[in-house]
């Protein structure tokens, strides 16, 4: 319509009239695996650097089968595992120097590689987390800074502990120590999604909010501000305290009808494919490829320096 020419799309603008006659392609793909190869032809020509420290070896396998970890995680969230017998088969060699074993049980954390990168690693064990895991988890971050060494999370929490007497004892302040922790390390942070991450143990555990580089689902993963039951049974409560402080009846059959609206909507919304249907992760994993996709990672974030925030970085932790 512009010129009155008459052509067809290969000779306006294909692919294989830019490579031969006009020169703006350097390359011709036959479909997408060979562009994908030329790609990687291009890139080893480039004499790239990376600026991190890069892994300290080839990295040896673990000791035990990546397949088994299919047999230790259970759909039912509810159903707890041991974290340690997860790490053992994704870090080299299944070997892992943990930190304070015998303090905050109910956190993990130590020090390991990860095809040759080194790694400090959190992974929750009983999904809570109470005071003395949120100082376990503070005092474990600031390490692996001082170290320059990048931070893999591996979130199955429910949240910090809430009720009278733990509110008393001052998890607040608490588990602001380990946000605070989260927020100033500059180390590389990546994240795994094991099972659950609710509430603000999510942002403790470093998930989407507090911008790790990369962050990972496993299929039976959820994620939410609370569980299901737990929202409804909050709104159901304010509710409740509503109707009564304005002197009204309390409808029941409503609030049941509630509830389940609510739980269902929940239990859909924290699916780890709504989830990352939401872009709330960078992708659905197989719990298998934990390891390769990790150190795929590792690998990523070697690109740029790797410093952690030394001495004085964190900031003030009020006691």
């Amino acid at each position: 319509m512009a010129t009155g020419e008459e052509s067809d799309d290969e000779s306006l603008g294909g692919a294989d009239m830019h490579a031969r006659i006009s020169g703006l392609a350097d390359h011709f793909a036959l479909d997408e695996p060979d562009a994908i190869r030329i790609g990687r032809q291009v890139v080893r020509r480039l004499n790239h650097r990376k600026l991190g420290p890069g892994p300290r070896g080839p990295g040896r396998p673990p000791r035990y089968d990546p397949e088994q970890i299919l047999g230790i995680v259970s759909a039912d969230l509810r159903v707890p595992f041991d974290p340690r017998d997860v790490i053992a088969r994704v870090v080299d060699d299944s070997d892992f120097d943990e930190f304070k074993p015998r303090y905050g049980a109910s956190l993990v954390t130590g020090f390991a590689e990860i095809h040759g990168y080194p790694v400090g690693i959190l992974a929750n064990h009983r999904g809570v987390l109470f005071s003395e895991e949120s100082h376990k988890a503070a005092q474990f971050i600031q390490l692996a800074n001082q170290v320059d060494t990048p931070l893999v999370f591996l979130q199955n929490t429910t949240g910090y502990m809430v009720g009278r007497e733990y509110e008393q004892r001052g998890i607040v302040k608490d588990g602001s120590k380990m946000i605070n922790a989260v927020t100033n390390s500059s180390v590389p942070h990546l994240t795994v999604n094991m099972g659950a991450s609710y509430g603000a143990g999510n942002y403790g555990m470093c998930g989407r909010p507090f911008g790790p580089r990369l962050l990972f689902t496993w299929p039976n993963a959820k994620t939410a501000v609370m569980g299901p039951q737990q929202l409804a049974g909050v709104m159901s409560i304010v509710a409740r305290q509503s109707a009564e402080s304005m002197g009204k009846p309390f409808d029941e059959e409503a609030d049941a009808l509630m509830r389940a609206a609510v739980e269902d909507q929940i239990e859909r919304e924290s699916l780890a494919l709504f989830m990352t249907g939401k872009l709330y992760d960078d992708g659905i994993i197989d719990p298998r490829d934990t390891r390769t996709v990790l150190g795929i990672g590792l690998s990523v974030v070697d690109n740029n320096v790797i410093r952690g925030r030394h001495g004085d970085g964190f900031g003030v932790f009020r006691m």
